[in-house]
């Protein structure tokens, strides 16, 4: 009885754990739709671009079922399943009417009902919310129906006995999927049985009662669905229970007997001296040997079974496995959490990933988020399978506060070296699979990587070019490269300061390139500092000397925003060079708005934009572009990427591309800024669009302070451009 019960809990937490991660995932796209449904200017978009702005988050989700919102009369505005909306009307649904006759309903599943004729005739329910408008007053739902098919797959695919059953209900006892399935029982109720009460006033727990449905007596185990009205239930037939029950029982007491008797005898052999000092051993040495926190082995004891397996290996002609496994962003846990619910989520983790190794294989800690695994014969494919499983089950929400249901979703990533390809000794498959490890956080994160030769070599030159550009910005040998940024009419309109190095004599080195080491080695936020008070000391520099310069632009990132002193930096660089905040943009990736610290820095962006500092999205449509983001946040410009604007005249998607983000800036009332501009033709057709401002060489290439001061009294607001290249040959302009 007391392995059915647990057999039965972990099969209940399994279930639960599974619709509860759908359930969110589901929820997580309404509120996608419901934001754009409410951004304002949605219905005038181009009804591809609302579709993917609606529903482009929620690929997964949609495989469920259908996403929709209406309007106050349950007519469909925005529809997962169509580009123009179903004209189906949902006014006489339940979960319709429950959100508008009941405001503060929040999310409501609905009973079972078959959908209109027109679609397949599966049972289906539905998840809904309340759309309100800006005076509170009930202005349509956003809904989601799920296919009750999935609930009855998912409950096939686990392990019942003859007689045992699933159950999905509501918490006012409405059947939505029962296994065995009989198409009878869906929408039952069984709030009658005398068991239905405190099994929906817990969130879960363990009885004995006869079945309403079949009267066959069962043991249950339930679980509440997170925060949803909902409830699974397994039972196990204690007929079956019992079944083998007779046969183990002699066996077992049998064994027992003998149990006690050696027990007996060795109380009589020790003394409790010895028994004190052989706990003290034991004691001592699992503190040698493994980790205090989780239990797994430590790194001392990682090394020695790993030598063992390796000789082992190579004795037996067999291959080897390394896998390093690092927790990704697993510092803003302890940092947003605090370090106790950091113990709690590594234990946890470390739980997950032993359940991942088959006997015989090691898994162990190697300190602080780091995790190693050894792997006996084992080749390409078998790592590549095991490293997935173990990606999949780190992914998994992590349940840190129980009474307000908080959870959190960490990932990881993992780099392989196998024996004897990699490498025939412990430390250098360690190392080998360490450096692939890195290469899987460069790719992404959540990833896994194999490890090559060439790592070792990118590994070191890594190393060299953070040196050399530390000195370098120590000892002031980087640049700054001024690129003008001219409007429809070729009057200059502002500047943008680009970083240049040229490292030692050795040839420049690639923005990209550098930019990307300075934030991974945290010199960022130092050489963007240092940009911008080179900047605005030569805007000043360049007005003293009667040159009109509207406006300067600089790039930051976000560790920029981390700074809590930020703002008042920004504010006192301006000030010490007599500017004001008229005179500065900053401009920042998508992706910043988007970083893990995204609180911190809304309070930067928004005390930027307070002291009247324009703020600029660079590179837009490259990253995470999103309506919501520049609904939100204070964002006046938009560059649009070069990557689209080169692709005008030879790439119709480029060109409906660039058409539509020129549009949205239009919607929301932005500054659109074309970069890469090379041709005429490029910039006819910009400025047919409606495209604002310009950037690139057919204006000019990135120039030195003094070609700028040069470039801009030679083109006077009166003057033609005149051709781009004899312009760079003449200024002695360096490419970007």
């Amino acid at each position: 009885m007391t392995q059915a019960r647990v057999a039965a809990q972990n099969l209940a937490i399994s279930l639960q754990k599974e619709i509860e991660r759908n359930l969110d995932i589901y929820q997580l796209a309404m509120r996608d739709v419901a934001t754009s449904a409410e951004t304002p200017g949605i219905v005038r978009l181009p009804p591809e671009l609302r579709q993917l702005v609606a529903f482009g988050s929620a690929p997964n989700a949609t495989e469920l079922g259908a996403l929709f919102a209406t309007d106050a009369t349950g007519k469909l505005v925005l529809d997962s399943r169509s580009i123009q909306p179903r004209a189906l009307n949902v006014s006489d649904r339940d979960y319709f009417q429950i959100q508008r006759l009941q405001a503060n309903a929040d999310l409501y599943i609905s009973a079972p009902f078959l959908p209109y004729a027109a679609e397949p005739r599966l049972p289906q329910i539905a998840l809904s919310r309340r759309l309100e408008d800006k005076n509170g007053h009930f202005a349509g739902i956003v809904a989601g129906t799920l296919r009750l098919s999935y609930f009855r797959h998912l409950f096939e695919d686990s392990i019942l006995g003859r007689h045992d059953t699933i159950t999905l209900l509501r918490t006012d006892g409405t059947i939505l999927m029962r296994q065995p399935f009989h198409e009878g029982d869906i929408g039952k109720s069984l709030a009658g049985g005398h068991s239905f009460e405190p099994l929906v006033r817990a969130d879960h727990g363990t009885y004995i009662d006869i079945a309403v449905l079949d009267h066959i007596e069962r043991l249950y185990s339930f679980r509440r669905i997170g925060s949803y009205p909902l409830v699974v239930v397994v039972g196990f037939a204690t007929d079956d229970i019992f079944a083998g029950w007779r046969k183990r029982a002699i066996t077992v007491g049998i064994v027992t007997v003998i149990l006690d008797a050696l027990l007996i005898l060795l109380s009589l052999m020790f003394s409790r001296q010895l028994r004190k000092r052989l706990a003290m051993e034991v004691r001592l040495r699992r503190l040698a040997w493994f980790d205090s926190l989780t239990g797994l082995p430590n790194r001392v004891q990682l090394q020695r079974e790993a030598l063992r397996m390796l000789t082992n290996a190579n004795r037996n002609g067999s291959t080897l496995a390394v896998l390093f496994i690092d927790l990704d962003r697993f510092k803003r846990v302890n940092d947003t959490q605090g370090h106790a619910v950091g113990d709690e989520v590594l234990s946890e983790i470390a739980r997950r990933l032993q359940s991942q190794i088959q006997t015989g294989d090691v898994i162990g800690r190697l300190g602080g988020d780091e995790f190693l695994a050894v792997l006996q014969e084992c080749d390409v494919l078998k790592a590549k399978h095991v490293a997935g499983r173990i990606l999949q089950a780190v992914y998994q929400p992590i349940l840190i506060n129980s009474k307000q249901d908080t959870r959190i979703t960490i990932s990881a990533s993992i780099g392989i070296a196998l024996s004897p390809h990699d490498g025939e000794e412990t430390g250098i498959l360690l190392r080998n699979a360490d450096l692939a490890m890195y290469q899987a956080k460069s790719a992404g994160r959540n990833q896994v990587r194999f490890y090559a030769p060439e790592y070792e070599r990118q590994a070191k030159e890594q190393l060299e070019l953070e040196i050399a550009l530390q000195r370098a910005l120590r000892g002031n040998a980087l640049s700054v490269a001024y690129q003008p940024k001219v409007d429809a009419a070729g009057v200059l309109c502002g500047v943008e300061a680009l970083v240049r190095w040229d490292n030692d004599g050795q040839g420049s080195v690639a923005p990209d390139r550098f930019i990307a080491i300075a934030e991974e080695s945290g010199l960022i936020a130092e050489m963007d500092a240092w940009v911008l008070g080179e900047a605005c000391r030569q805007l000043a520099a360049w007005r003293a000397r009667g040159l009109d310069v509207p406006n300067m632009s600089v790039n930051i990132c976000a560790a920029d925003f981390k700074r809590p002193d930020y703002p008042g930096f920004v504010i006192d660089t301006l000030r010490s060079h007599g500017l004001v905040a008229a005179d500065l943009t900053l401009e920042m990736t998508e992706r910043v708005l988007f970083d893990e610290s995204v609180t911190d820095i809304r309070k930067s962006l928004d005390a930027i934009h307070a002291s009247g500092i324009a703020l600029s999205i660079d590179d837009f449509g490259t990253g995470y572009s999103s309506l919501s983001y520049l609904h939100r946040f204070a964002v006046k410009e938009l560059k649009i990427d070069k990557s689209f604007v080169q692709g005008i005249g030879r790439d119709a998607m480029a060109e409906s591309l660039t058409q539509t983000l020129i549009h949205i800036g239009r919607i929301l009332n932005l500054t659109v800024t074309a970069e890469g501009v090379e041709t005429h033709a490029q910039r006819e057709f910009l400025r047919t669009h409606g495209c604002h401002r310009y950037q690139g060489f057919l204006f000019s290439r990135p120039l030195a302070s003094r070609d700028f001061e040069r470039w801009v009294r030679a083109h006077r607001p009166c003057s033609p451009f005149g051709d781009p290249d004899a312009q760079a040959i003449t200024l002695g302009a360096t490419p970007a």
